[in-house]
This record gives C-alpha cells, structure tokens and sequence, in this order.
C-alpha cells in the first residue's frame, strides 16, 4: 500500500502534457479563446448576411456599397490594409508589453507575470486583438465571389474600438505595474484563498482523538505541491472502514511533496482498514507543478515575502515597496488573528489537518527582519515591530508565543542599525505593549537593546562597533 509504482514515463509524459494543457487554460488561454471563438462566429454571421438576397437587407447593402465599399475589388483593398496593419500593431504591442513586464519583473520578480496574466481584461484584450485580425482575414477570404460590405462595416467599426483599446491596454498595464497594485492583488488573493480553506479547516481536527493501535504511512509516489485535499473522498473512505479509522494529514495546502514521502498516517485498528483508506489518499490529495493561489493562502504569502526580500535586500535596496509588503502582512496578520475554525453547524470529520498558515505568516516577518538587517533599511525594521506592537494585543495566546520567540530571535539584528527617531518610537511602543500584555521578560530583553542602542548615541562608530 505505501508505494505504487508510476505507470510509466508514457503515461507520465501525457499526464504532464494534459496538466500543461489544463494549467494554460486556467490561468490565461481560456479567455482569449472565447473572445477569438466569437470573432469566428461574428465572421460567420456576417458572411450570411452578405451572401443573403432579403430584400430587408437591401436598403443597408446599398447604402454601404454607395459611400464605402463600391464593389469587391475596393473593400478586398481596404481589408488587405486593415488585416496587414492589426497584425503589425499586434506584434509591436506584444512586444512592448513583453519589455514593460520584464522591466517591472527585474524589480518585482516573477509575480509581475504571474498578476498580469491572472487579470480578465488582459486576456480579453489579447483574445479582441487576435480576434479581430483573423475575422478581418475570413472577411478578405470572402471577398470576390461576393462583395463583403457587412463585414468591412463591422471590420471598420471594430478596429476603431481596437484603436482605442489599445490606449486602454497600454494604461493598464503600466497601471498594473506599480507596486501598491501588484502587492495589493495578492493580499486580495491570499484573502480569498483563506476563506476558501476555512470550509476545510471546519471540517478537519487539529489534533487526533482515535486510540487506534496501528498506525499506517502512506507515502507520495508523484512530487509535487499540495494543491487540493478532497476531504470528503477521504472521509467517504474512513466511513467504510469496518472500525474506527482517523486519517493523520502530513502535508497541508501548499506544500511540496517530494518522492516517498508520507503524504498521511492511517490510524486504524485493522491493516484491511488502513490499505482500503490509504488508497484513497493518493487521489484525494491532489499535486501540481505550479501552485494556484487562488486556493493557497501559503501561496500569496510567500509571494509577498519574496517582493519585500528583494526589495529590501541590497539586490533591489528599494524601501518603499518593502515597506507596503510590510503593511500588507501586518493586515492580514490582524485579520487572522480574530478568525475561528469552528462552524456549529459542521460535523469534524475523521481528519486531522495541520493549519500552517499563520505559522507561514510569522516566518515571513521574521524573514525580512534579517533582511532588513543586511540592507540596514532602519524603516523597515521600524514597521516591522510597529506591527507586532499594534496586533500583539489581539493574537490568541499561542500566537503571542510565537511573536515573542520572532521578537527575541531576530533581537541581535538591532545591532546593525543606527537607533533612528522612527526605531527609537517603534521600539519604545513595543515595549510598552508588551509590558502591558505581561510579557515583562520578553519587555526587558527589548528594552536592554533598546538602551544599548541608544548609548550610541552622539558618538561615531562603524556598523561593527556601534554596539557595546
């Protein structure tokens, strides 16, 4: 049961490609596809009415061909010029937009890509453009046998839109690349994504409660990160099992699970049991190449914390979108906070899922204090205990715990920094705060930095020194 072996590289290669297929649709293709699919139809249409002999039609055919398409010839010209120039417009402007992104992506990573092709309106601009130009080229394919003045009218109408949209797609991409506006996205995704696994967390223990005497592993045999867990399939599984059975989780949304790794424990009081839920397991949790944030709140989170790393770090040395990101986790840090997994009207099911989205959170403050501290960014660190010192208050205990032991750790990075008016007044908050909330160890350690730093003051000394 703890291993299976792959069917092949035959079926792992179409399993890949099938993935690649899925994954391209998802996340762009499957917009820009519609859009084109309509502009086909559209042609399609508008080739029936030209070919059509209802006298209807007459009045409007007659008024086209006698102000702008004369006859076949003409309208073949002018839709040879409107098709050649659609495709050269829509080359440069991918190019273009291809140089903008990498320029944003060079000071932003890769999440710069990643939120532009995420966002409906650019696929539908890609999807209006390509559209367009092949409804221009069926039009020009129609044209001889009959005189296509429909489809020059709608040809003409629509690449004056097309015009204008392309004011429109050069705004919002530019619009789309400046921080507040990337980094606000993903804080919106990560929102979301949380609530989406809130439904999980309601149905699911944090701790075991079955006294079974076996316990069971059961071991990935595809890599990949965790992307989806079907709780129900599994607790569908638990529920044919002749005993009682609960189904220990190892790996959470987000994770990377690498070969033979335990991907669960099945804590039965049988091994008929436990091969019969174990080979539900491998299905159930359902693994990816790519992570979908939109589903994983560890996803957004990560993403936030590689922009400030970079930014704040001497590869970028850039403050200020270090310093959104900041806000940005301090939000969701207090969001969080307040949130209950309990949901009185849900049964918990026979699984025990381990909830690492807050430890995540804590992590990635914890990772760009130290990056603060090589880059000697003072406002940084400054808003980094400025956010424990407004939230400390209003973390459930254990979170309090695991502030404090972020706080102590990353205490020895203070000796790097200058004891500016802004880290002077963070410090002195957060002192405060923690003195109020009883924490008059973890108050007395800060505050015995805190005095060291401010001896320094009004006396020269290199970074290695300034400390004493």
């Amino acid at each position: 049961m703890n291993r299976r072996l792959e069917a092949g590289s035959g079926d792992a290669n179409v399993r890949d490609t099938l993935y690649a297929i899925r994954h391209a649709f998802a996340e762009f293709l499957c917009v820009p596809t519609c859009v084109i699919t309509g502009f086909l139809l559209l042609a399609a249409g508008t080739y029936l009415l030209d070919s059509s002999q209802a006298s209807w039609l007459e009045p409007a055919r007659a008024a086209l061909e006698t102000y702008m398409f004369a006859d076949a010839e003409g309208t073949t010209s002018l839709l040879s010029t409107v098709a050649g120039g659609l495709f050269t417009v829509t080359s440069i402007t991918v190019t273009l937009l291809l140089i903008a992104l990498q320029q944003a992506a060079s000071a932003l990573t890769h999440q710069v890509y990643d939120q532009f092709l995420r966002r409906r309106h650019n696929q539908f601009y890609f999807g209006f453009f390509v559209g367009l130009s092949l409804y221009a080229l069926v039009t020009l394919a129609t044209a001889g046998p009959i005189n296509p003045a429909f489809g020059g009218a709608v040809t003409i109408v629509l690449t004056a839109l097309a015009l204008y949209m392309l004011l429109v797609l050069f705004y919002t991409t530019i619009d789309q690349m400046r921080p507040v506006v990337i980094i606000a996205a993903i804080h919106d995704h990560a929102l979301r994504a949380r609530k989406v696994q809130m439904g999980l967390l309601r149905k699911t223990r944090r701790t075991s409660s079955c006294a079974a005497p076996l316990s069971v592993p059961v071991h990935a045999v595809r890599n990949g990160f965790v992307t989806r867990i079907d709780v129900d399939a599994l607790a569908a599984a638990a529920a044919r099992a002749k005993a009682e059975v609960e189904i220990v989780l190892k790996v959470s949304v987000g994770t990377y699970v690498a070969f033979g790794e335990v991907l669960a424990e099945i804590k039965s009081h049988s091994e008929t049991d436990a091969d019969a839920v174990g080979s539900i397991v491998h299905d159930a949790i359902r693994r990816e190449r790519q992570r979908d944030i939109t589903l994983d709140p560890l996803d957004g989170i990560e993403e936030l914390e590689t922009i400030a790393w970079t930014t704040i770090s001497t590869a970028q040395s850039d403050p200020d979108p270090g310093q959104l990101t900041i806000f940005i986790l301090r939000d969701l840090l207090a969001r969080w906070s307040n949130e209950r997994d309990e949901g009185p009207a849900v049964r918990k099911l026979p699984i025990v899922y381990e909830d690492n989205v807050f430890a995540r959170l804590m992590n990635a403050f914890e990772s760009l204090a130290v990056s603060c501290a090589e880059s000697m960014q003072h406002q940084n660190i400054a808003e980094i205990l400025r956010s424990f010192d407004l939230t400390f208050d209003r973390l459930p205990e254990p979170h309090q715990r695991r502030a404090e032991d972020l706080l102590l750790r990353t205490l020895p990075a203070l000796g790097d920094h200058v004891l500016t008016a802004e880290l002077d007044h963070a410090l002195v908050g957060l002192i405060a705060t923690l003195k109020r909330a009883g924490r008059g160890k973890t108050a007395a350690s800060i505050e015995t930095a805190h005095d060291r730093l401010a001896r320094s003051i009004g006396k020269l000394g290199s970074r290695s020194t300034r400390v004493s």
